[in-house]
């Protein structure tokens, strides 16, 4: 293992070790307390789809996606369920420096009707220069059919080039996951 991208909270020994730090885009150090960090950097949260992202990793700096779900984020509950958001996230790892930088998020503006507690998707498209996302429970409260989210971002923007609403047939149908499929790769002899 050669790092750990999470809260330091709980990691102990030869692992605590192992703990990205956060810096801000300069390389300066963030301030991190109680499970936040100044300089709008999060950590991610019940996360899903952590990928690397090879086609924009360069100069000894690893980039890394993923869906942060958001639950029990900053290791508590918020006062109501709706106070809740999810978002698609991206970080640079410096592996040398033992640091982590927040790049870019999407998705906490848009609150609790964007929130996933499962499941879901971020993924950089390098083909189209966009974050792929699937919030794929958004909204959910149990008691009405789910609308699962995919949205297709300008990469490092909050531009929205596309959203699609799927909407289930009834409450508890969930989504799982999306993915883009190249029908011309898929079905290449």
């Amino acid at each position: 293992m050669k790092w750990i991208l999470s809260d330091p909270s709980g990691w102990k020994g030869e692992l605590a070790k192992k703990v990205l730090k956060p810096v801000d885009s300069n390389g300066k150090p963030l301030t991190c307390e109680a499970h936040h960090c100044d300089g709008g950097f999060d950590w991610t949260w019940t996360q899903h789809t952590g990928w690397l992202v090879p086609s924009k990793s360069t100069g000894g700096k690893t980039v890394v996606t993923a869906f942060d779900n958001g639950d029990a984020r900053g290791m508590e509950q918020p006062a109501m369920p709706s106070m809740k958001y999810s978002r698609g996230v991206e970080y640079q790892i410096d592996e040398k420096n033992m640091t982590v930088s927040q790049m870019w998020e999407y998705g906490k503006e848009r609150g609790f009707d964007w929130y996933s507690a499962i499941t879901s998707v971020t993924e950089y498209r390098p083909e189209t220069k966009t974050m792929f996302m699937y919030s794929a429970t958004a909204g959910m409260s149990g008691t009405k059919p789910i609308v699962s989210v995919l949205d297709e971002v300008k990469d490092g923007t909050q531009d929205v080039m596309l959203e699609l609403k799927v909407h289930s047939n009834r409450a508890g149908m969930l989504g799982y996951r999306a993915l883009i499929i190249d029908p011309e790769q898929m079905f290449k002899k």
